[in-house]
């Protein structure tokens, strides 16, 4: 009977362990969103689907890691540079679907792929981890003397972690879309929704992911650190991000407003309450815009 229990037992952690393997790879190795998946989508693949000029160009970091960037010019020289920064498993493709929306907002667009996502080189994504560092170089590169910094999902948190380590002179406000304090609760969130244990896979995963390098830094203790206004939307019904999260990182920083979606999930927040969250955003770029030093 002993020997039977012994072997259930190794059996339940090989299926653990193999439970983690996958989910750590699947993590760093989220589907490409990039030219090829718009294509057999018929979406749309730059910029200029929508008749619109562009410089591309490519964001060289150490390893040879290659993150190719839209430089889209705005059609408001009073606005500030935004630089919009997609969620994980997505790709700079997703700001297509508003582009002139943001375009007439902003004095100029900058939009990367990240580690990872679209057409960057090599494969294998940081889930925001060293996506910071390549933000703060991106913004060295792009100059622009006032920035917001606007992100979804993983990109809200790599937006609020990037401005926090930033000179406050030149990130003049974050709109974050959907943010989570730390890696592992969307890792539970994603198992919960697949009906999978989240213990041990979680630890298991996160130990494999903290093996490979990558950090588990807290949302909220960036959020604190912040000298700039913060916006934060939040769905009420969002699996992934949820909104007890938002709201502590939103309680972190005394400059936030947080906007509540309340029947909105991960990413339909603008489908369902679109012109409220236009006109939260263009207040927020206003404020922004008319303050000479945040």
């Amino acid at each position: 009977m002993l020997g039977l229990i012994t072997l259930l037992l190794i059996g339940l952690l090989v299926i653990f362990a193999t439970l983690a393997m996958l989910c750590a790879f699947s993590a760093k190795h989220p589907p490409r969103h990039a030219t090829g998946w718009a294509l057999a989508h018929n979406a749309p693949i730059s910029p200029a689907t929508h008749d619109i000029e562009f410089e591309e160009w490519i964001l060289d970091r150490p390893g040879g890691v290659r993150l190719p960037v839209w430089d889209v010019p705005g059609t408001n020289p009073d606005a500030p540079c935004l630089v919009l920064l997609h969620g994980w498993s997505r790709s700079k493709l997703t700001w297509l679907i508003r582009l002139k929306w943001w375009r007439s907002r902003a004095s100029r667009l900058v939009i990367p792929d990240l580690r990872g996502h679209g057409e960057a080189t090599p494969n294998g994504s940081t889930l925001g981890d060293a996506d910071v560092d390549d933000v703060l170089a991106l913004l060295e590169r792009v100059a622009a003397p006032k920035v917001v910094l606007v992100g979804r999902s993983m990109g809200s948190v790599v937006a609020i972690k990037t401005a926090a380590r930033s000179n406050g002179n030149t990130v003049a406000g974050v709109i974050a879309v959907a943010p989570y304090e730390k890696l592992a609760d969307t890792i539970r969130a994603r198992l919960k929704l697949q009906s999978l244990p989240a213990t041990p896979i979680v630890e298991l995963t996160m130990s494999l992911l903290r093996a490979l390098g990558i950090r588990d830094t807290s949302t909220i203790a960036a959020a604190a650190e912040l000298r700039m206004p913060l916006l934060i939307v939040q769905g009420g019904k969002d699996p992934v991000s949820n909104p007890e999260s938002a709201r502590a990182i939103a309680e972190a920083h005394e400059k936030t407003r947080l906007v509540m979606v309340d029947q909105a999930g991960h990413g339909d927040h603008w489908d369902l309450e679109g012109d409220r969250l236009d006109d939260e955003v263009e207040r927020f770029l206003a404020d922004v815009s008319s303050n000479p030093k945040t």
